[in-house]
């Protein structure tokens, strides 16, 4: 196990169900088997179970299935022994990756527990992304979909040569979606990151979707729409029987060259 106590940063060890380190400060495994090192309770709690229960029924339609079946091939072709994911929300991603050892991190303990109940090829915990309880270039692959971009610990906690993917929506992503929604829709602004990291490829990739109600409103209320969005929409949005969308990501690969 690869993880380091967040009070002294010694290594933690598994003993039957607690981690602990050498200083003897200990941390229990909860019974779906997860841990957690936050410490100070975070301002951002991560998605709330509400957006966790809608974003685990619409992934279980398998509608982004072929975004997981993306990041499948290109993790089989870099065989990491080491795998992180930042952000790691439910474990949909996270599961179906393939290394020697896998963690994910999320400060949502809604999120972490799902993902630690339907997922035992992972070890999973409570933890900002801004501050891992890993060490330095301790990771051969790392991964972040959908959520902020941790530069300066990305860049930590990669080996020499350690590649990180980075998943954001692509500017049609949902496009449909905000037309229903807005009077002005937007299409999303994508840039390569400000990081020391060398971008090496960058690829979009879409598929259209046939949402019927159910898997329309899950898609809505497991985005931040769902809080952002005017009454009256959202009364708009229930009165629909179904919705043709785009669903658009673009997947960045970036290498640790420094």
């Amino acid at each position: 196990m690869l993880l380091k106590c967040p009070i002294c940063n010694e290594p933690l060890h598994k003993e039957n169900k607690i981690a602990k380190c050498q200083n003897n400060h200990s941390f229990d495994y909860a019974k779906s088997g997860y841990l957690n090192l936050l410490l100070k309770q975070s301002k951002d709690h991560g998605d709330n179970a509400a957006m966790v229960k809608a974003r685990s029924a619409f992934l279980q339609s398998e509608s982004y299935s072929f975004l997981k079946q993306a990041l499948v091939d290109i993790v089989n072709d870099l065989k990491p022994d080491v795998f992180v994911d930042l952000g790691c929300g439910e474990g949909y991603y996270t599961k179906a990756l393939v290394a020697n050892e896998k963690y994910g991190f999320d400060v949502s303990k809604d999120a972490i527990k799902h993902a630690s109940k339907f997922d035992k090829t992972t070890n999973y915990t409570i933890a900002s992304i801004f501050h891992l309880p890993l060490n330095d270039a301790s990771c051969d692959v790392c991964m972040t979909c959908f959520a902020p971009f941790a530069k300066d610990e990305i860049e930590r906690i990669l080996k020499d040569n350690g590649s990180f993917l980075y998943v954001l929506p692509g500017p049609k992503h949902l496009y449909e979606l905000k037309q229903e929604l807005y009077e002005t829709p937007y299409k999303n602004d994508v840039q390569p990151l400000d990081t020391n990291l060398k971008l090496v490829a960058s690829k979009t990739i879409e598929q259209t979707l046939h949402l019927d109600h159910t898997q329309l409103m899950n898609l809505f209320e497991m985005t931040p729409y769902a809080y952002h969005t005017p009454k009256q929409s959202i009364e708009h949005l229930n009165q629909l029987d179904h919705l043709t969308v785009t669903a658009q990501f673009v997947v960045q690969f970036y290498k640790k060259t420094f």
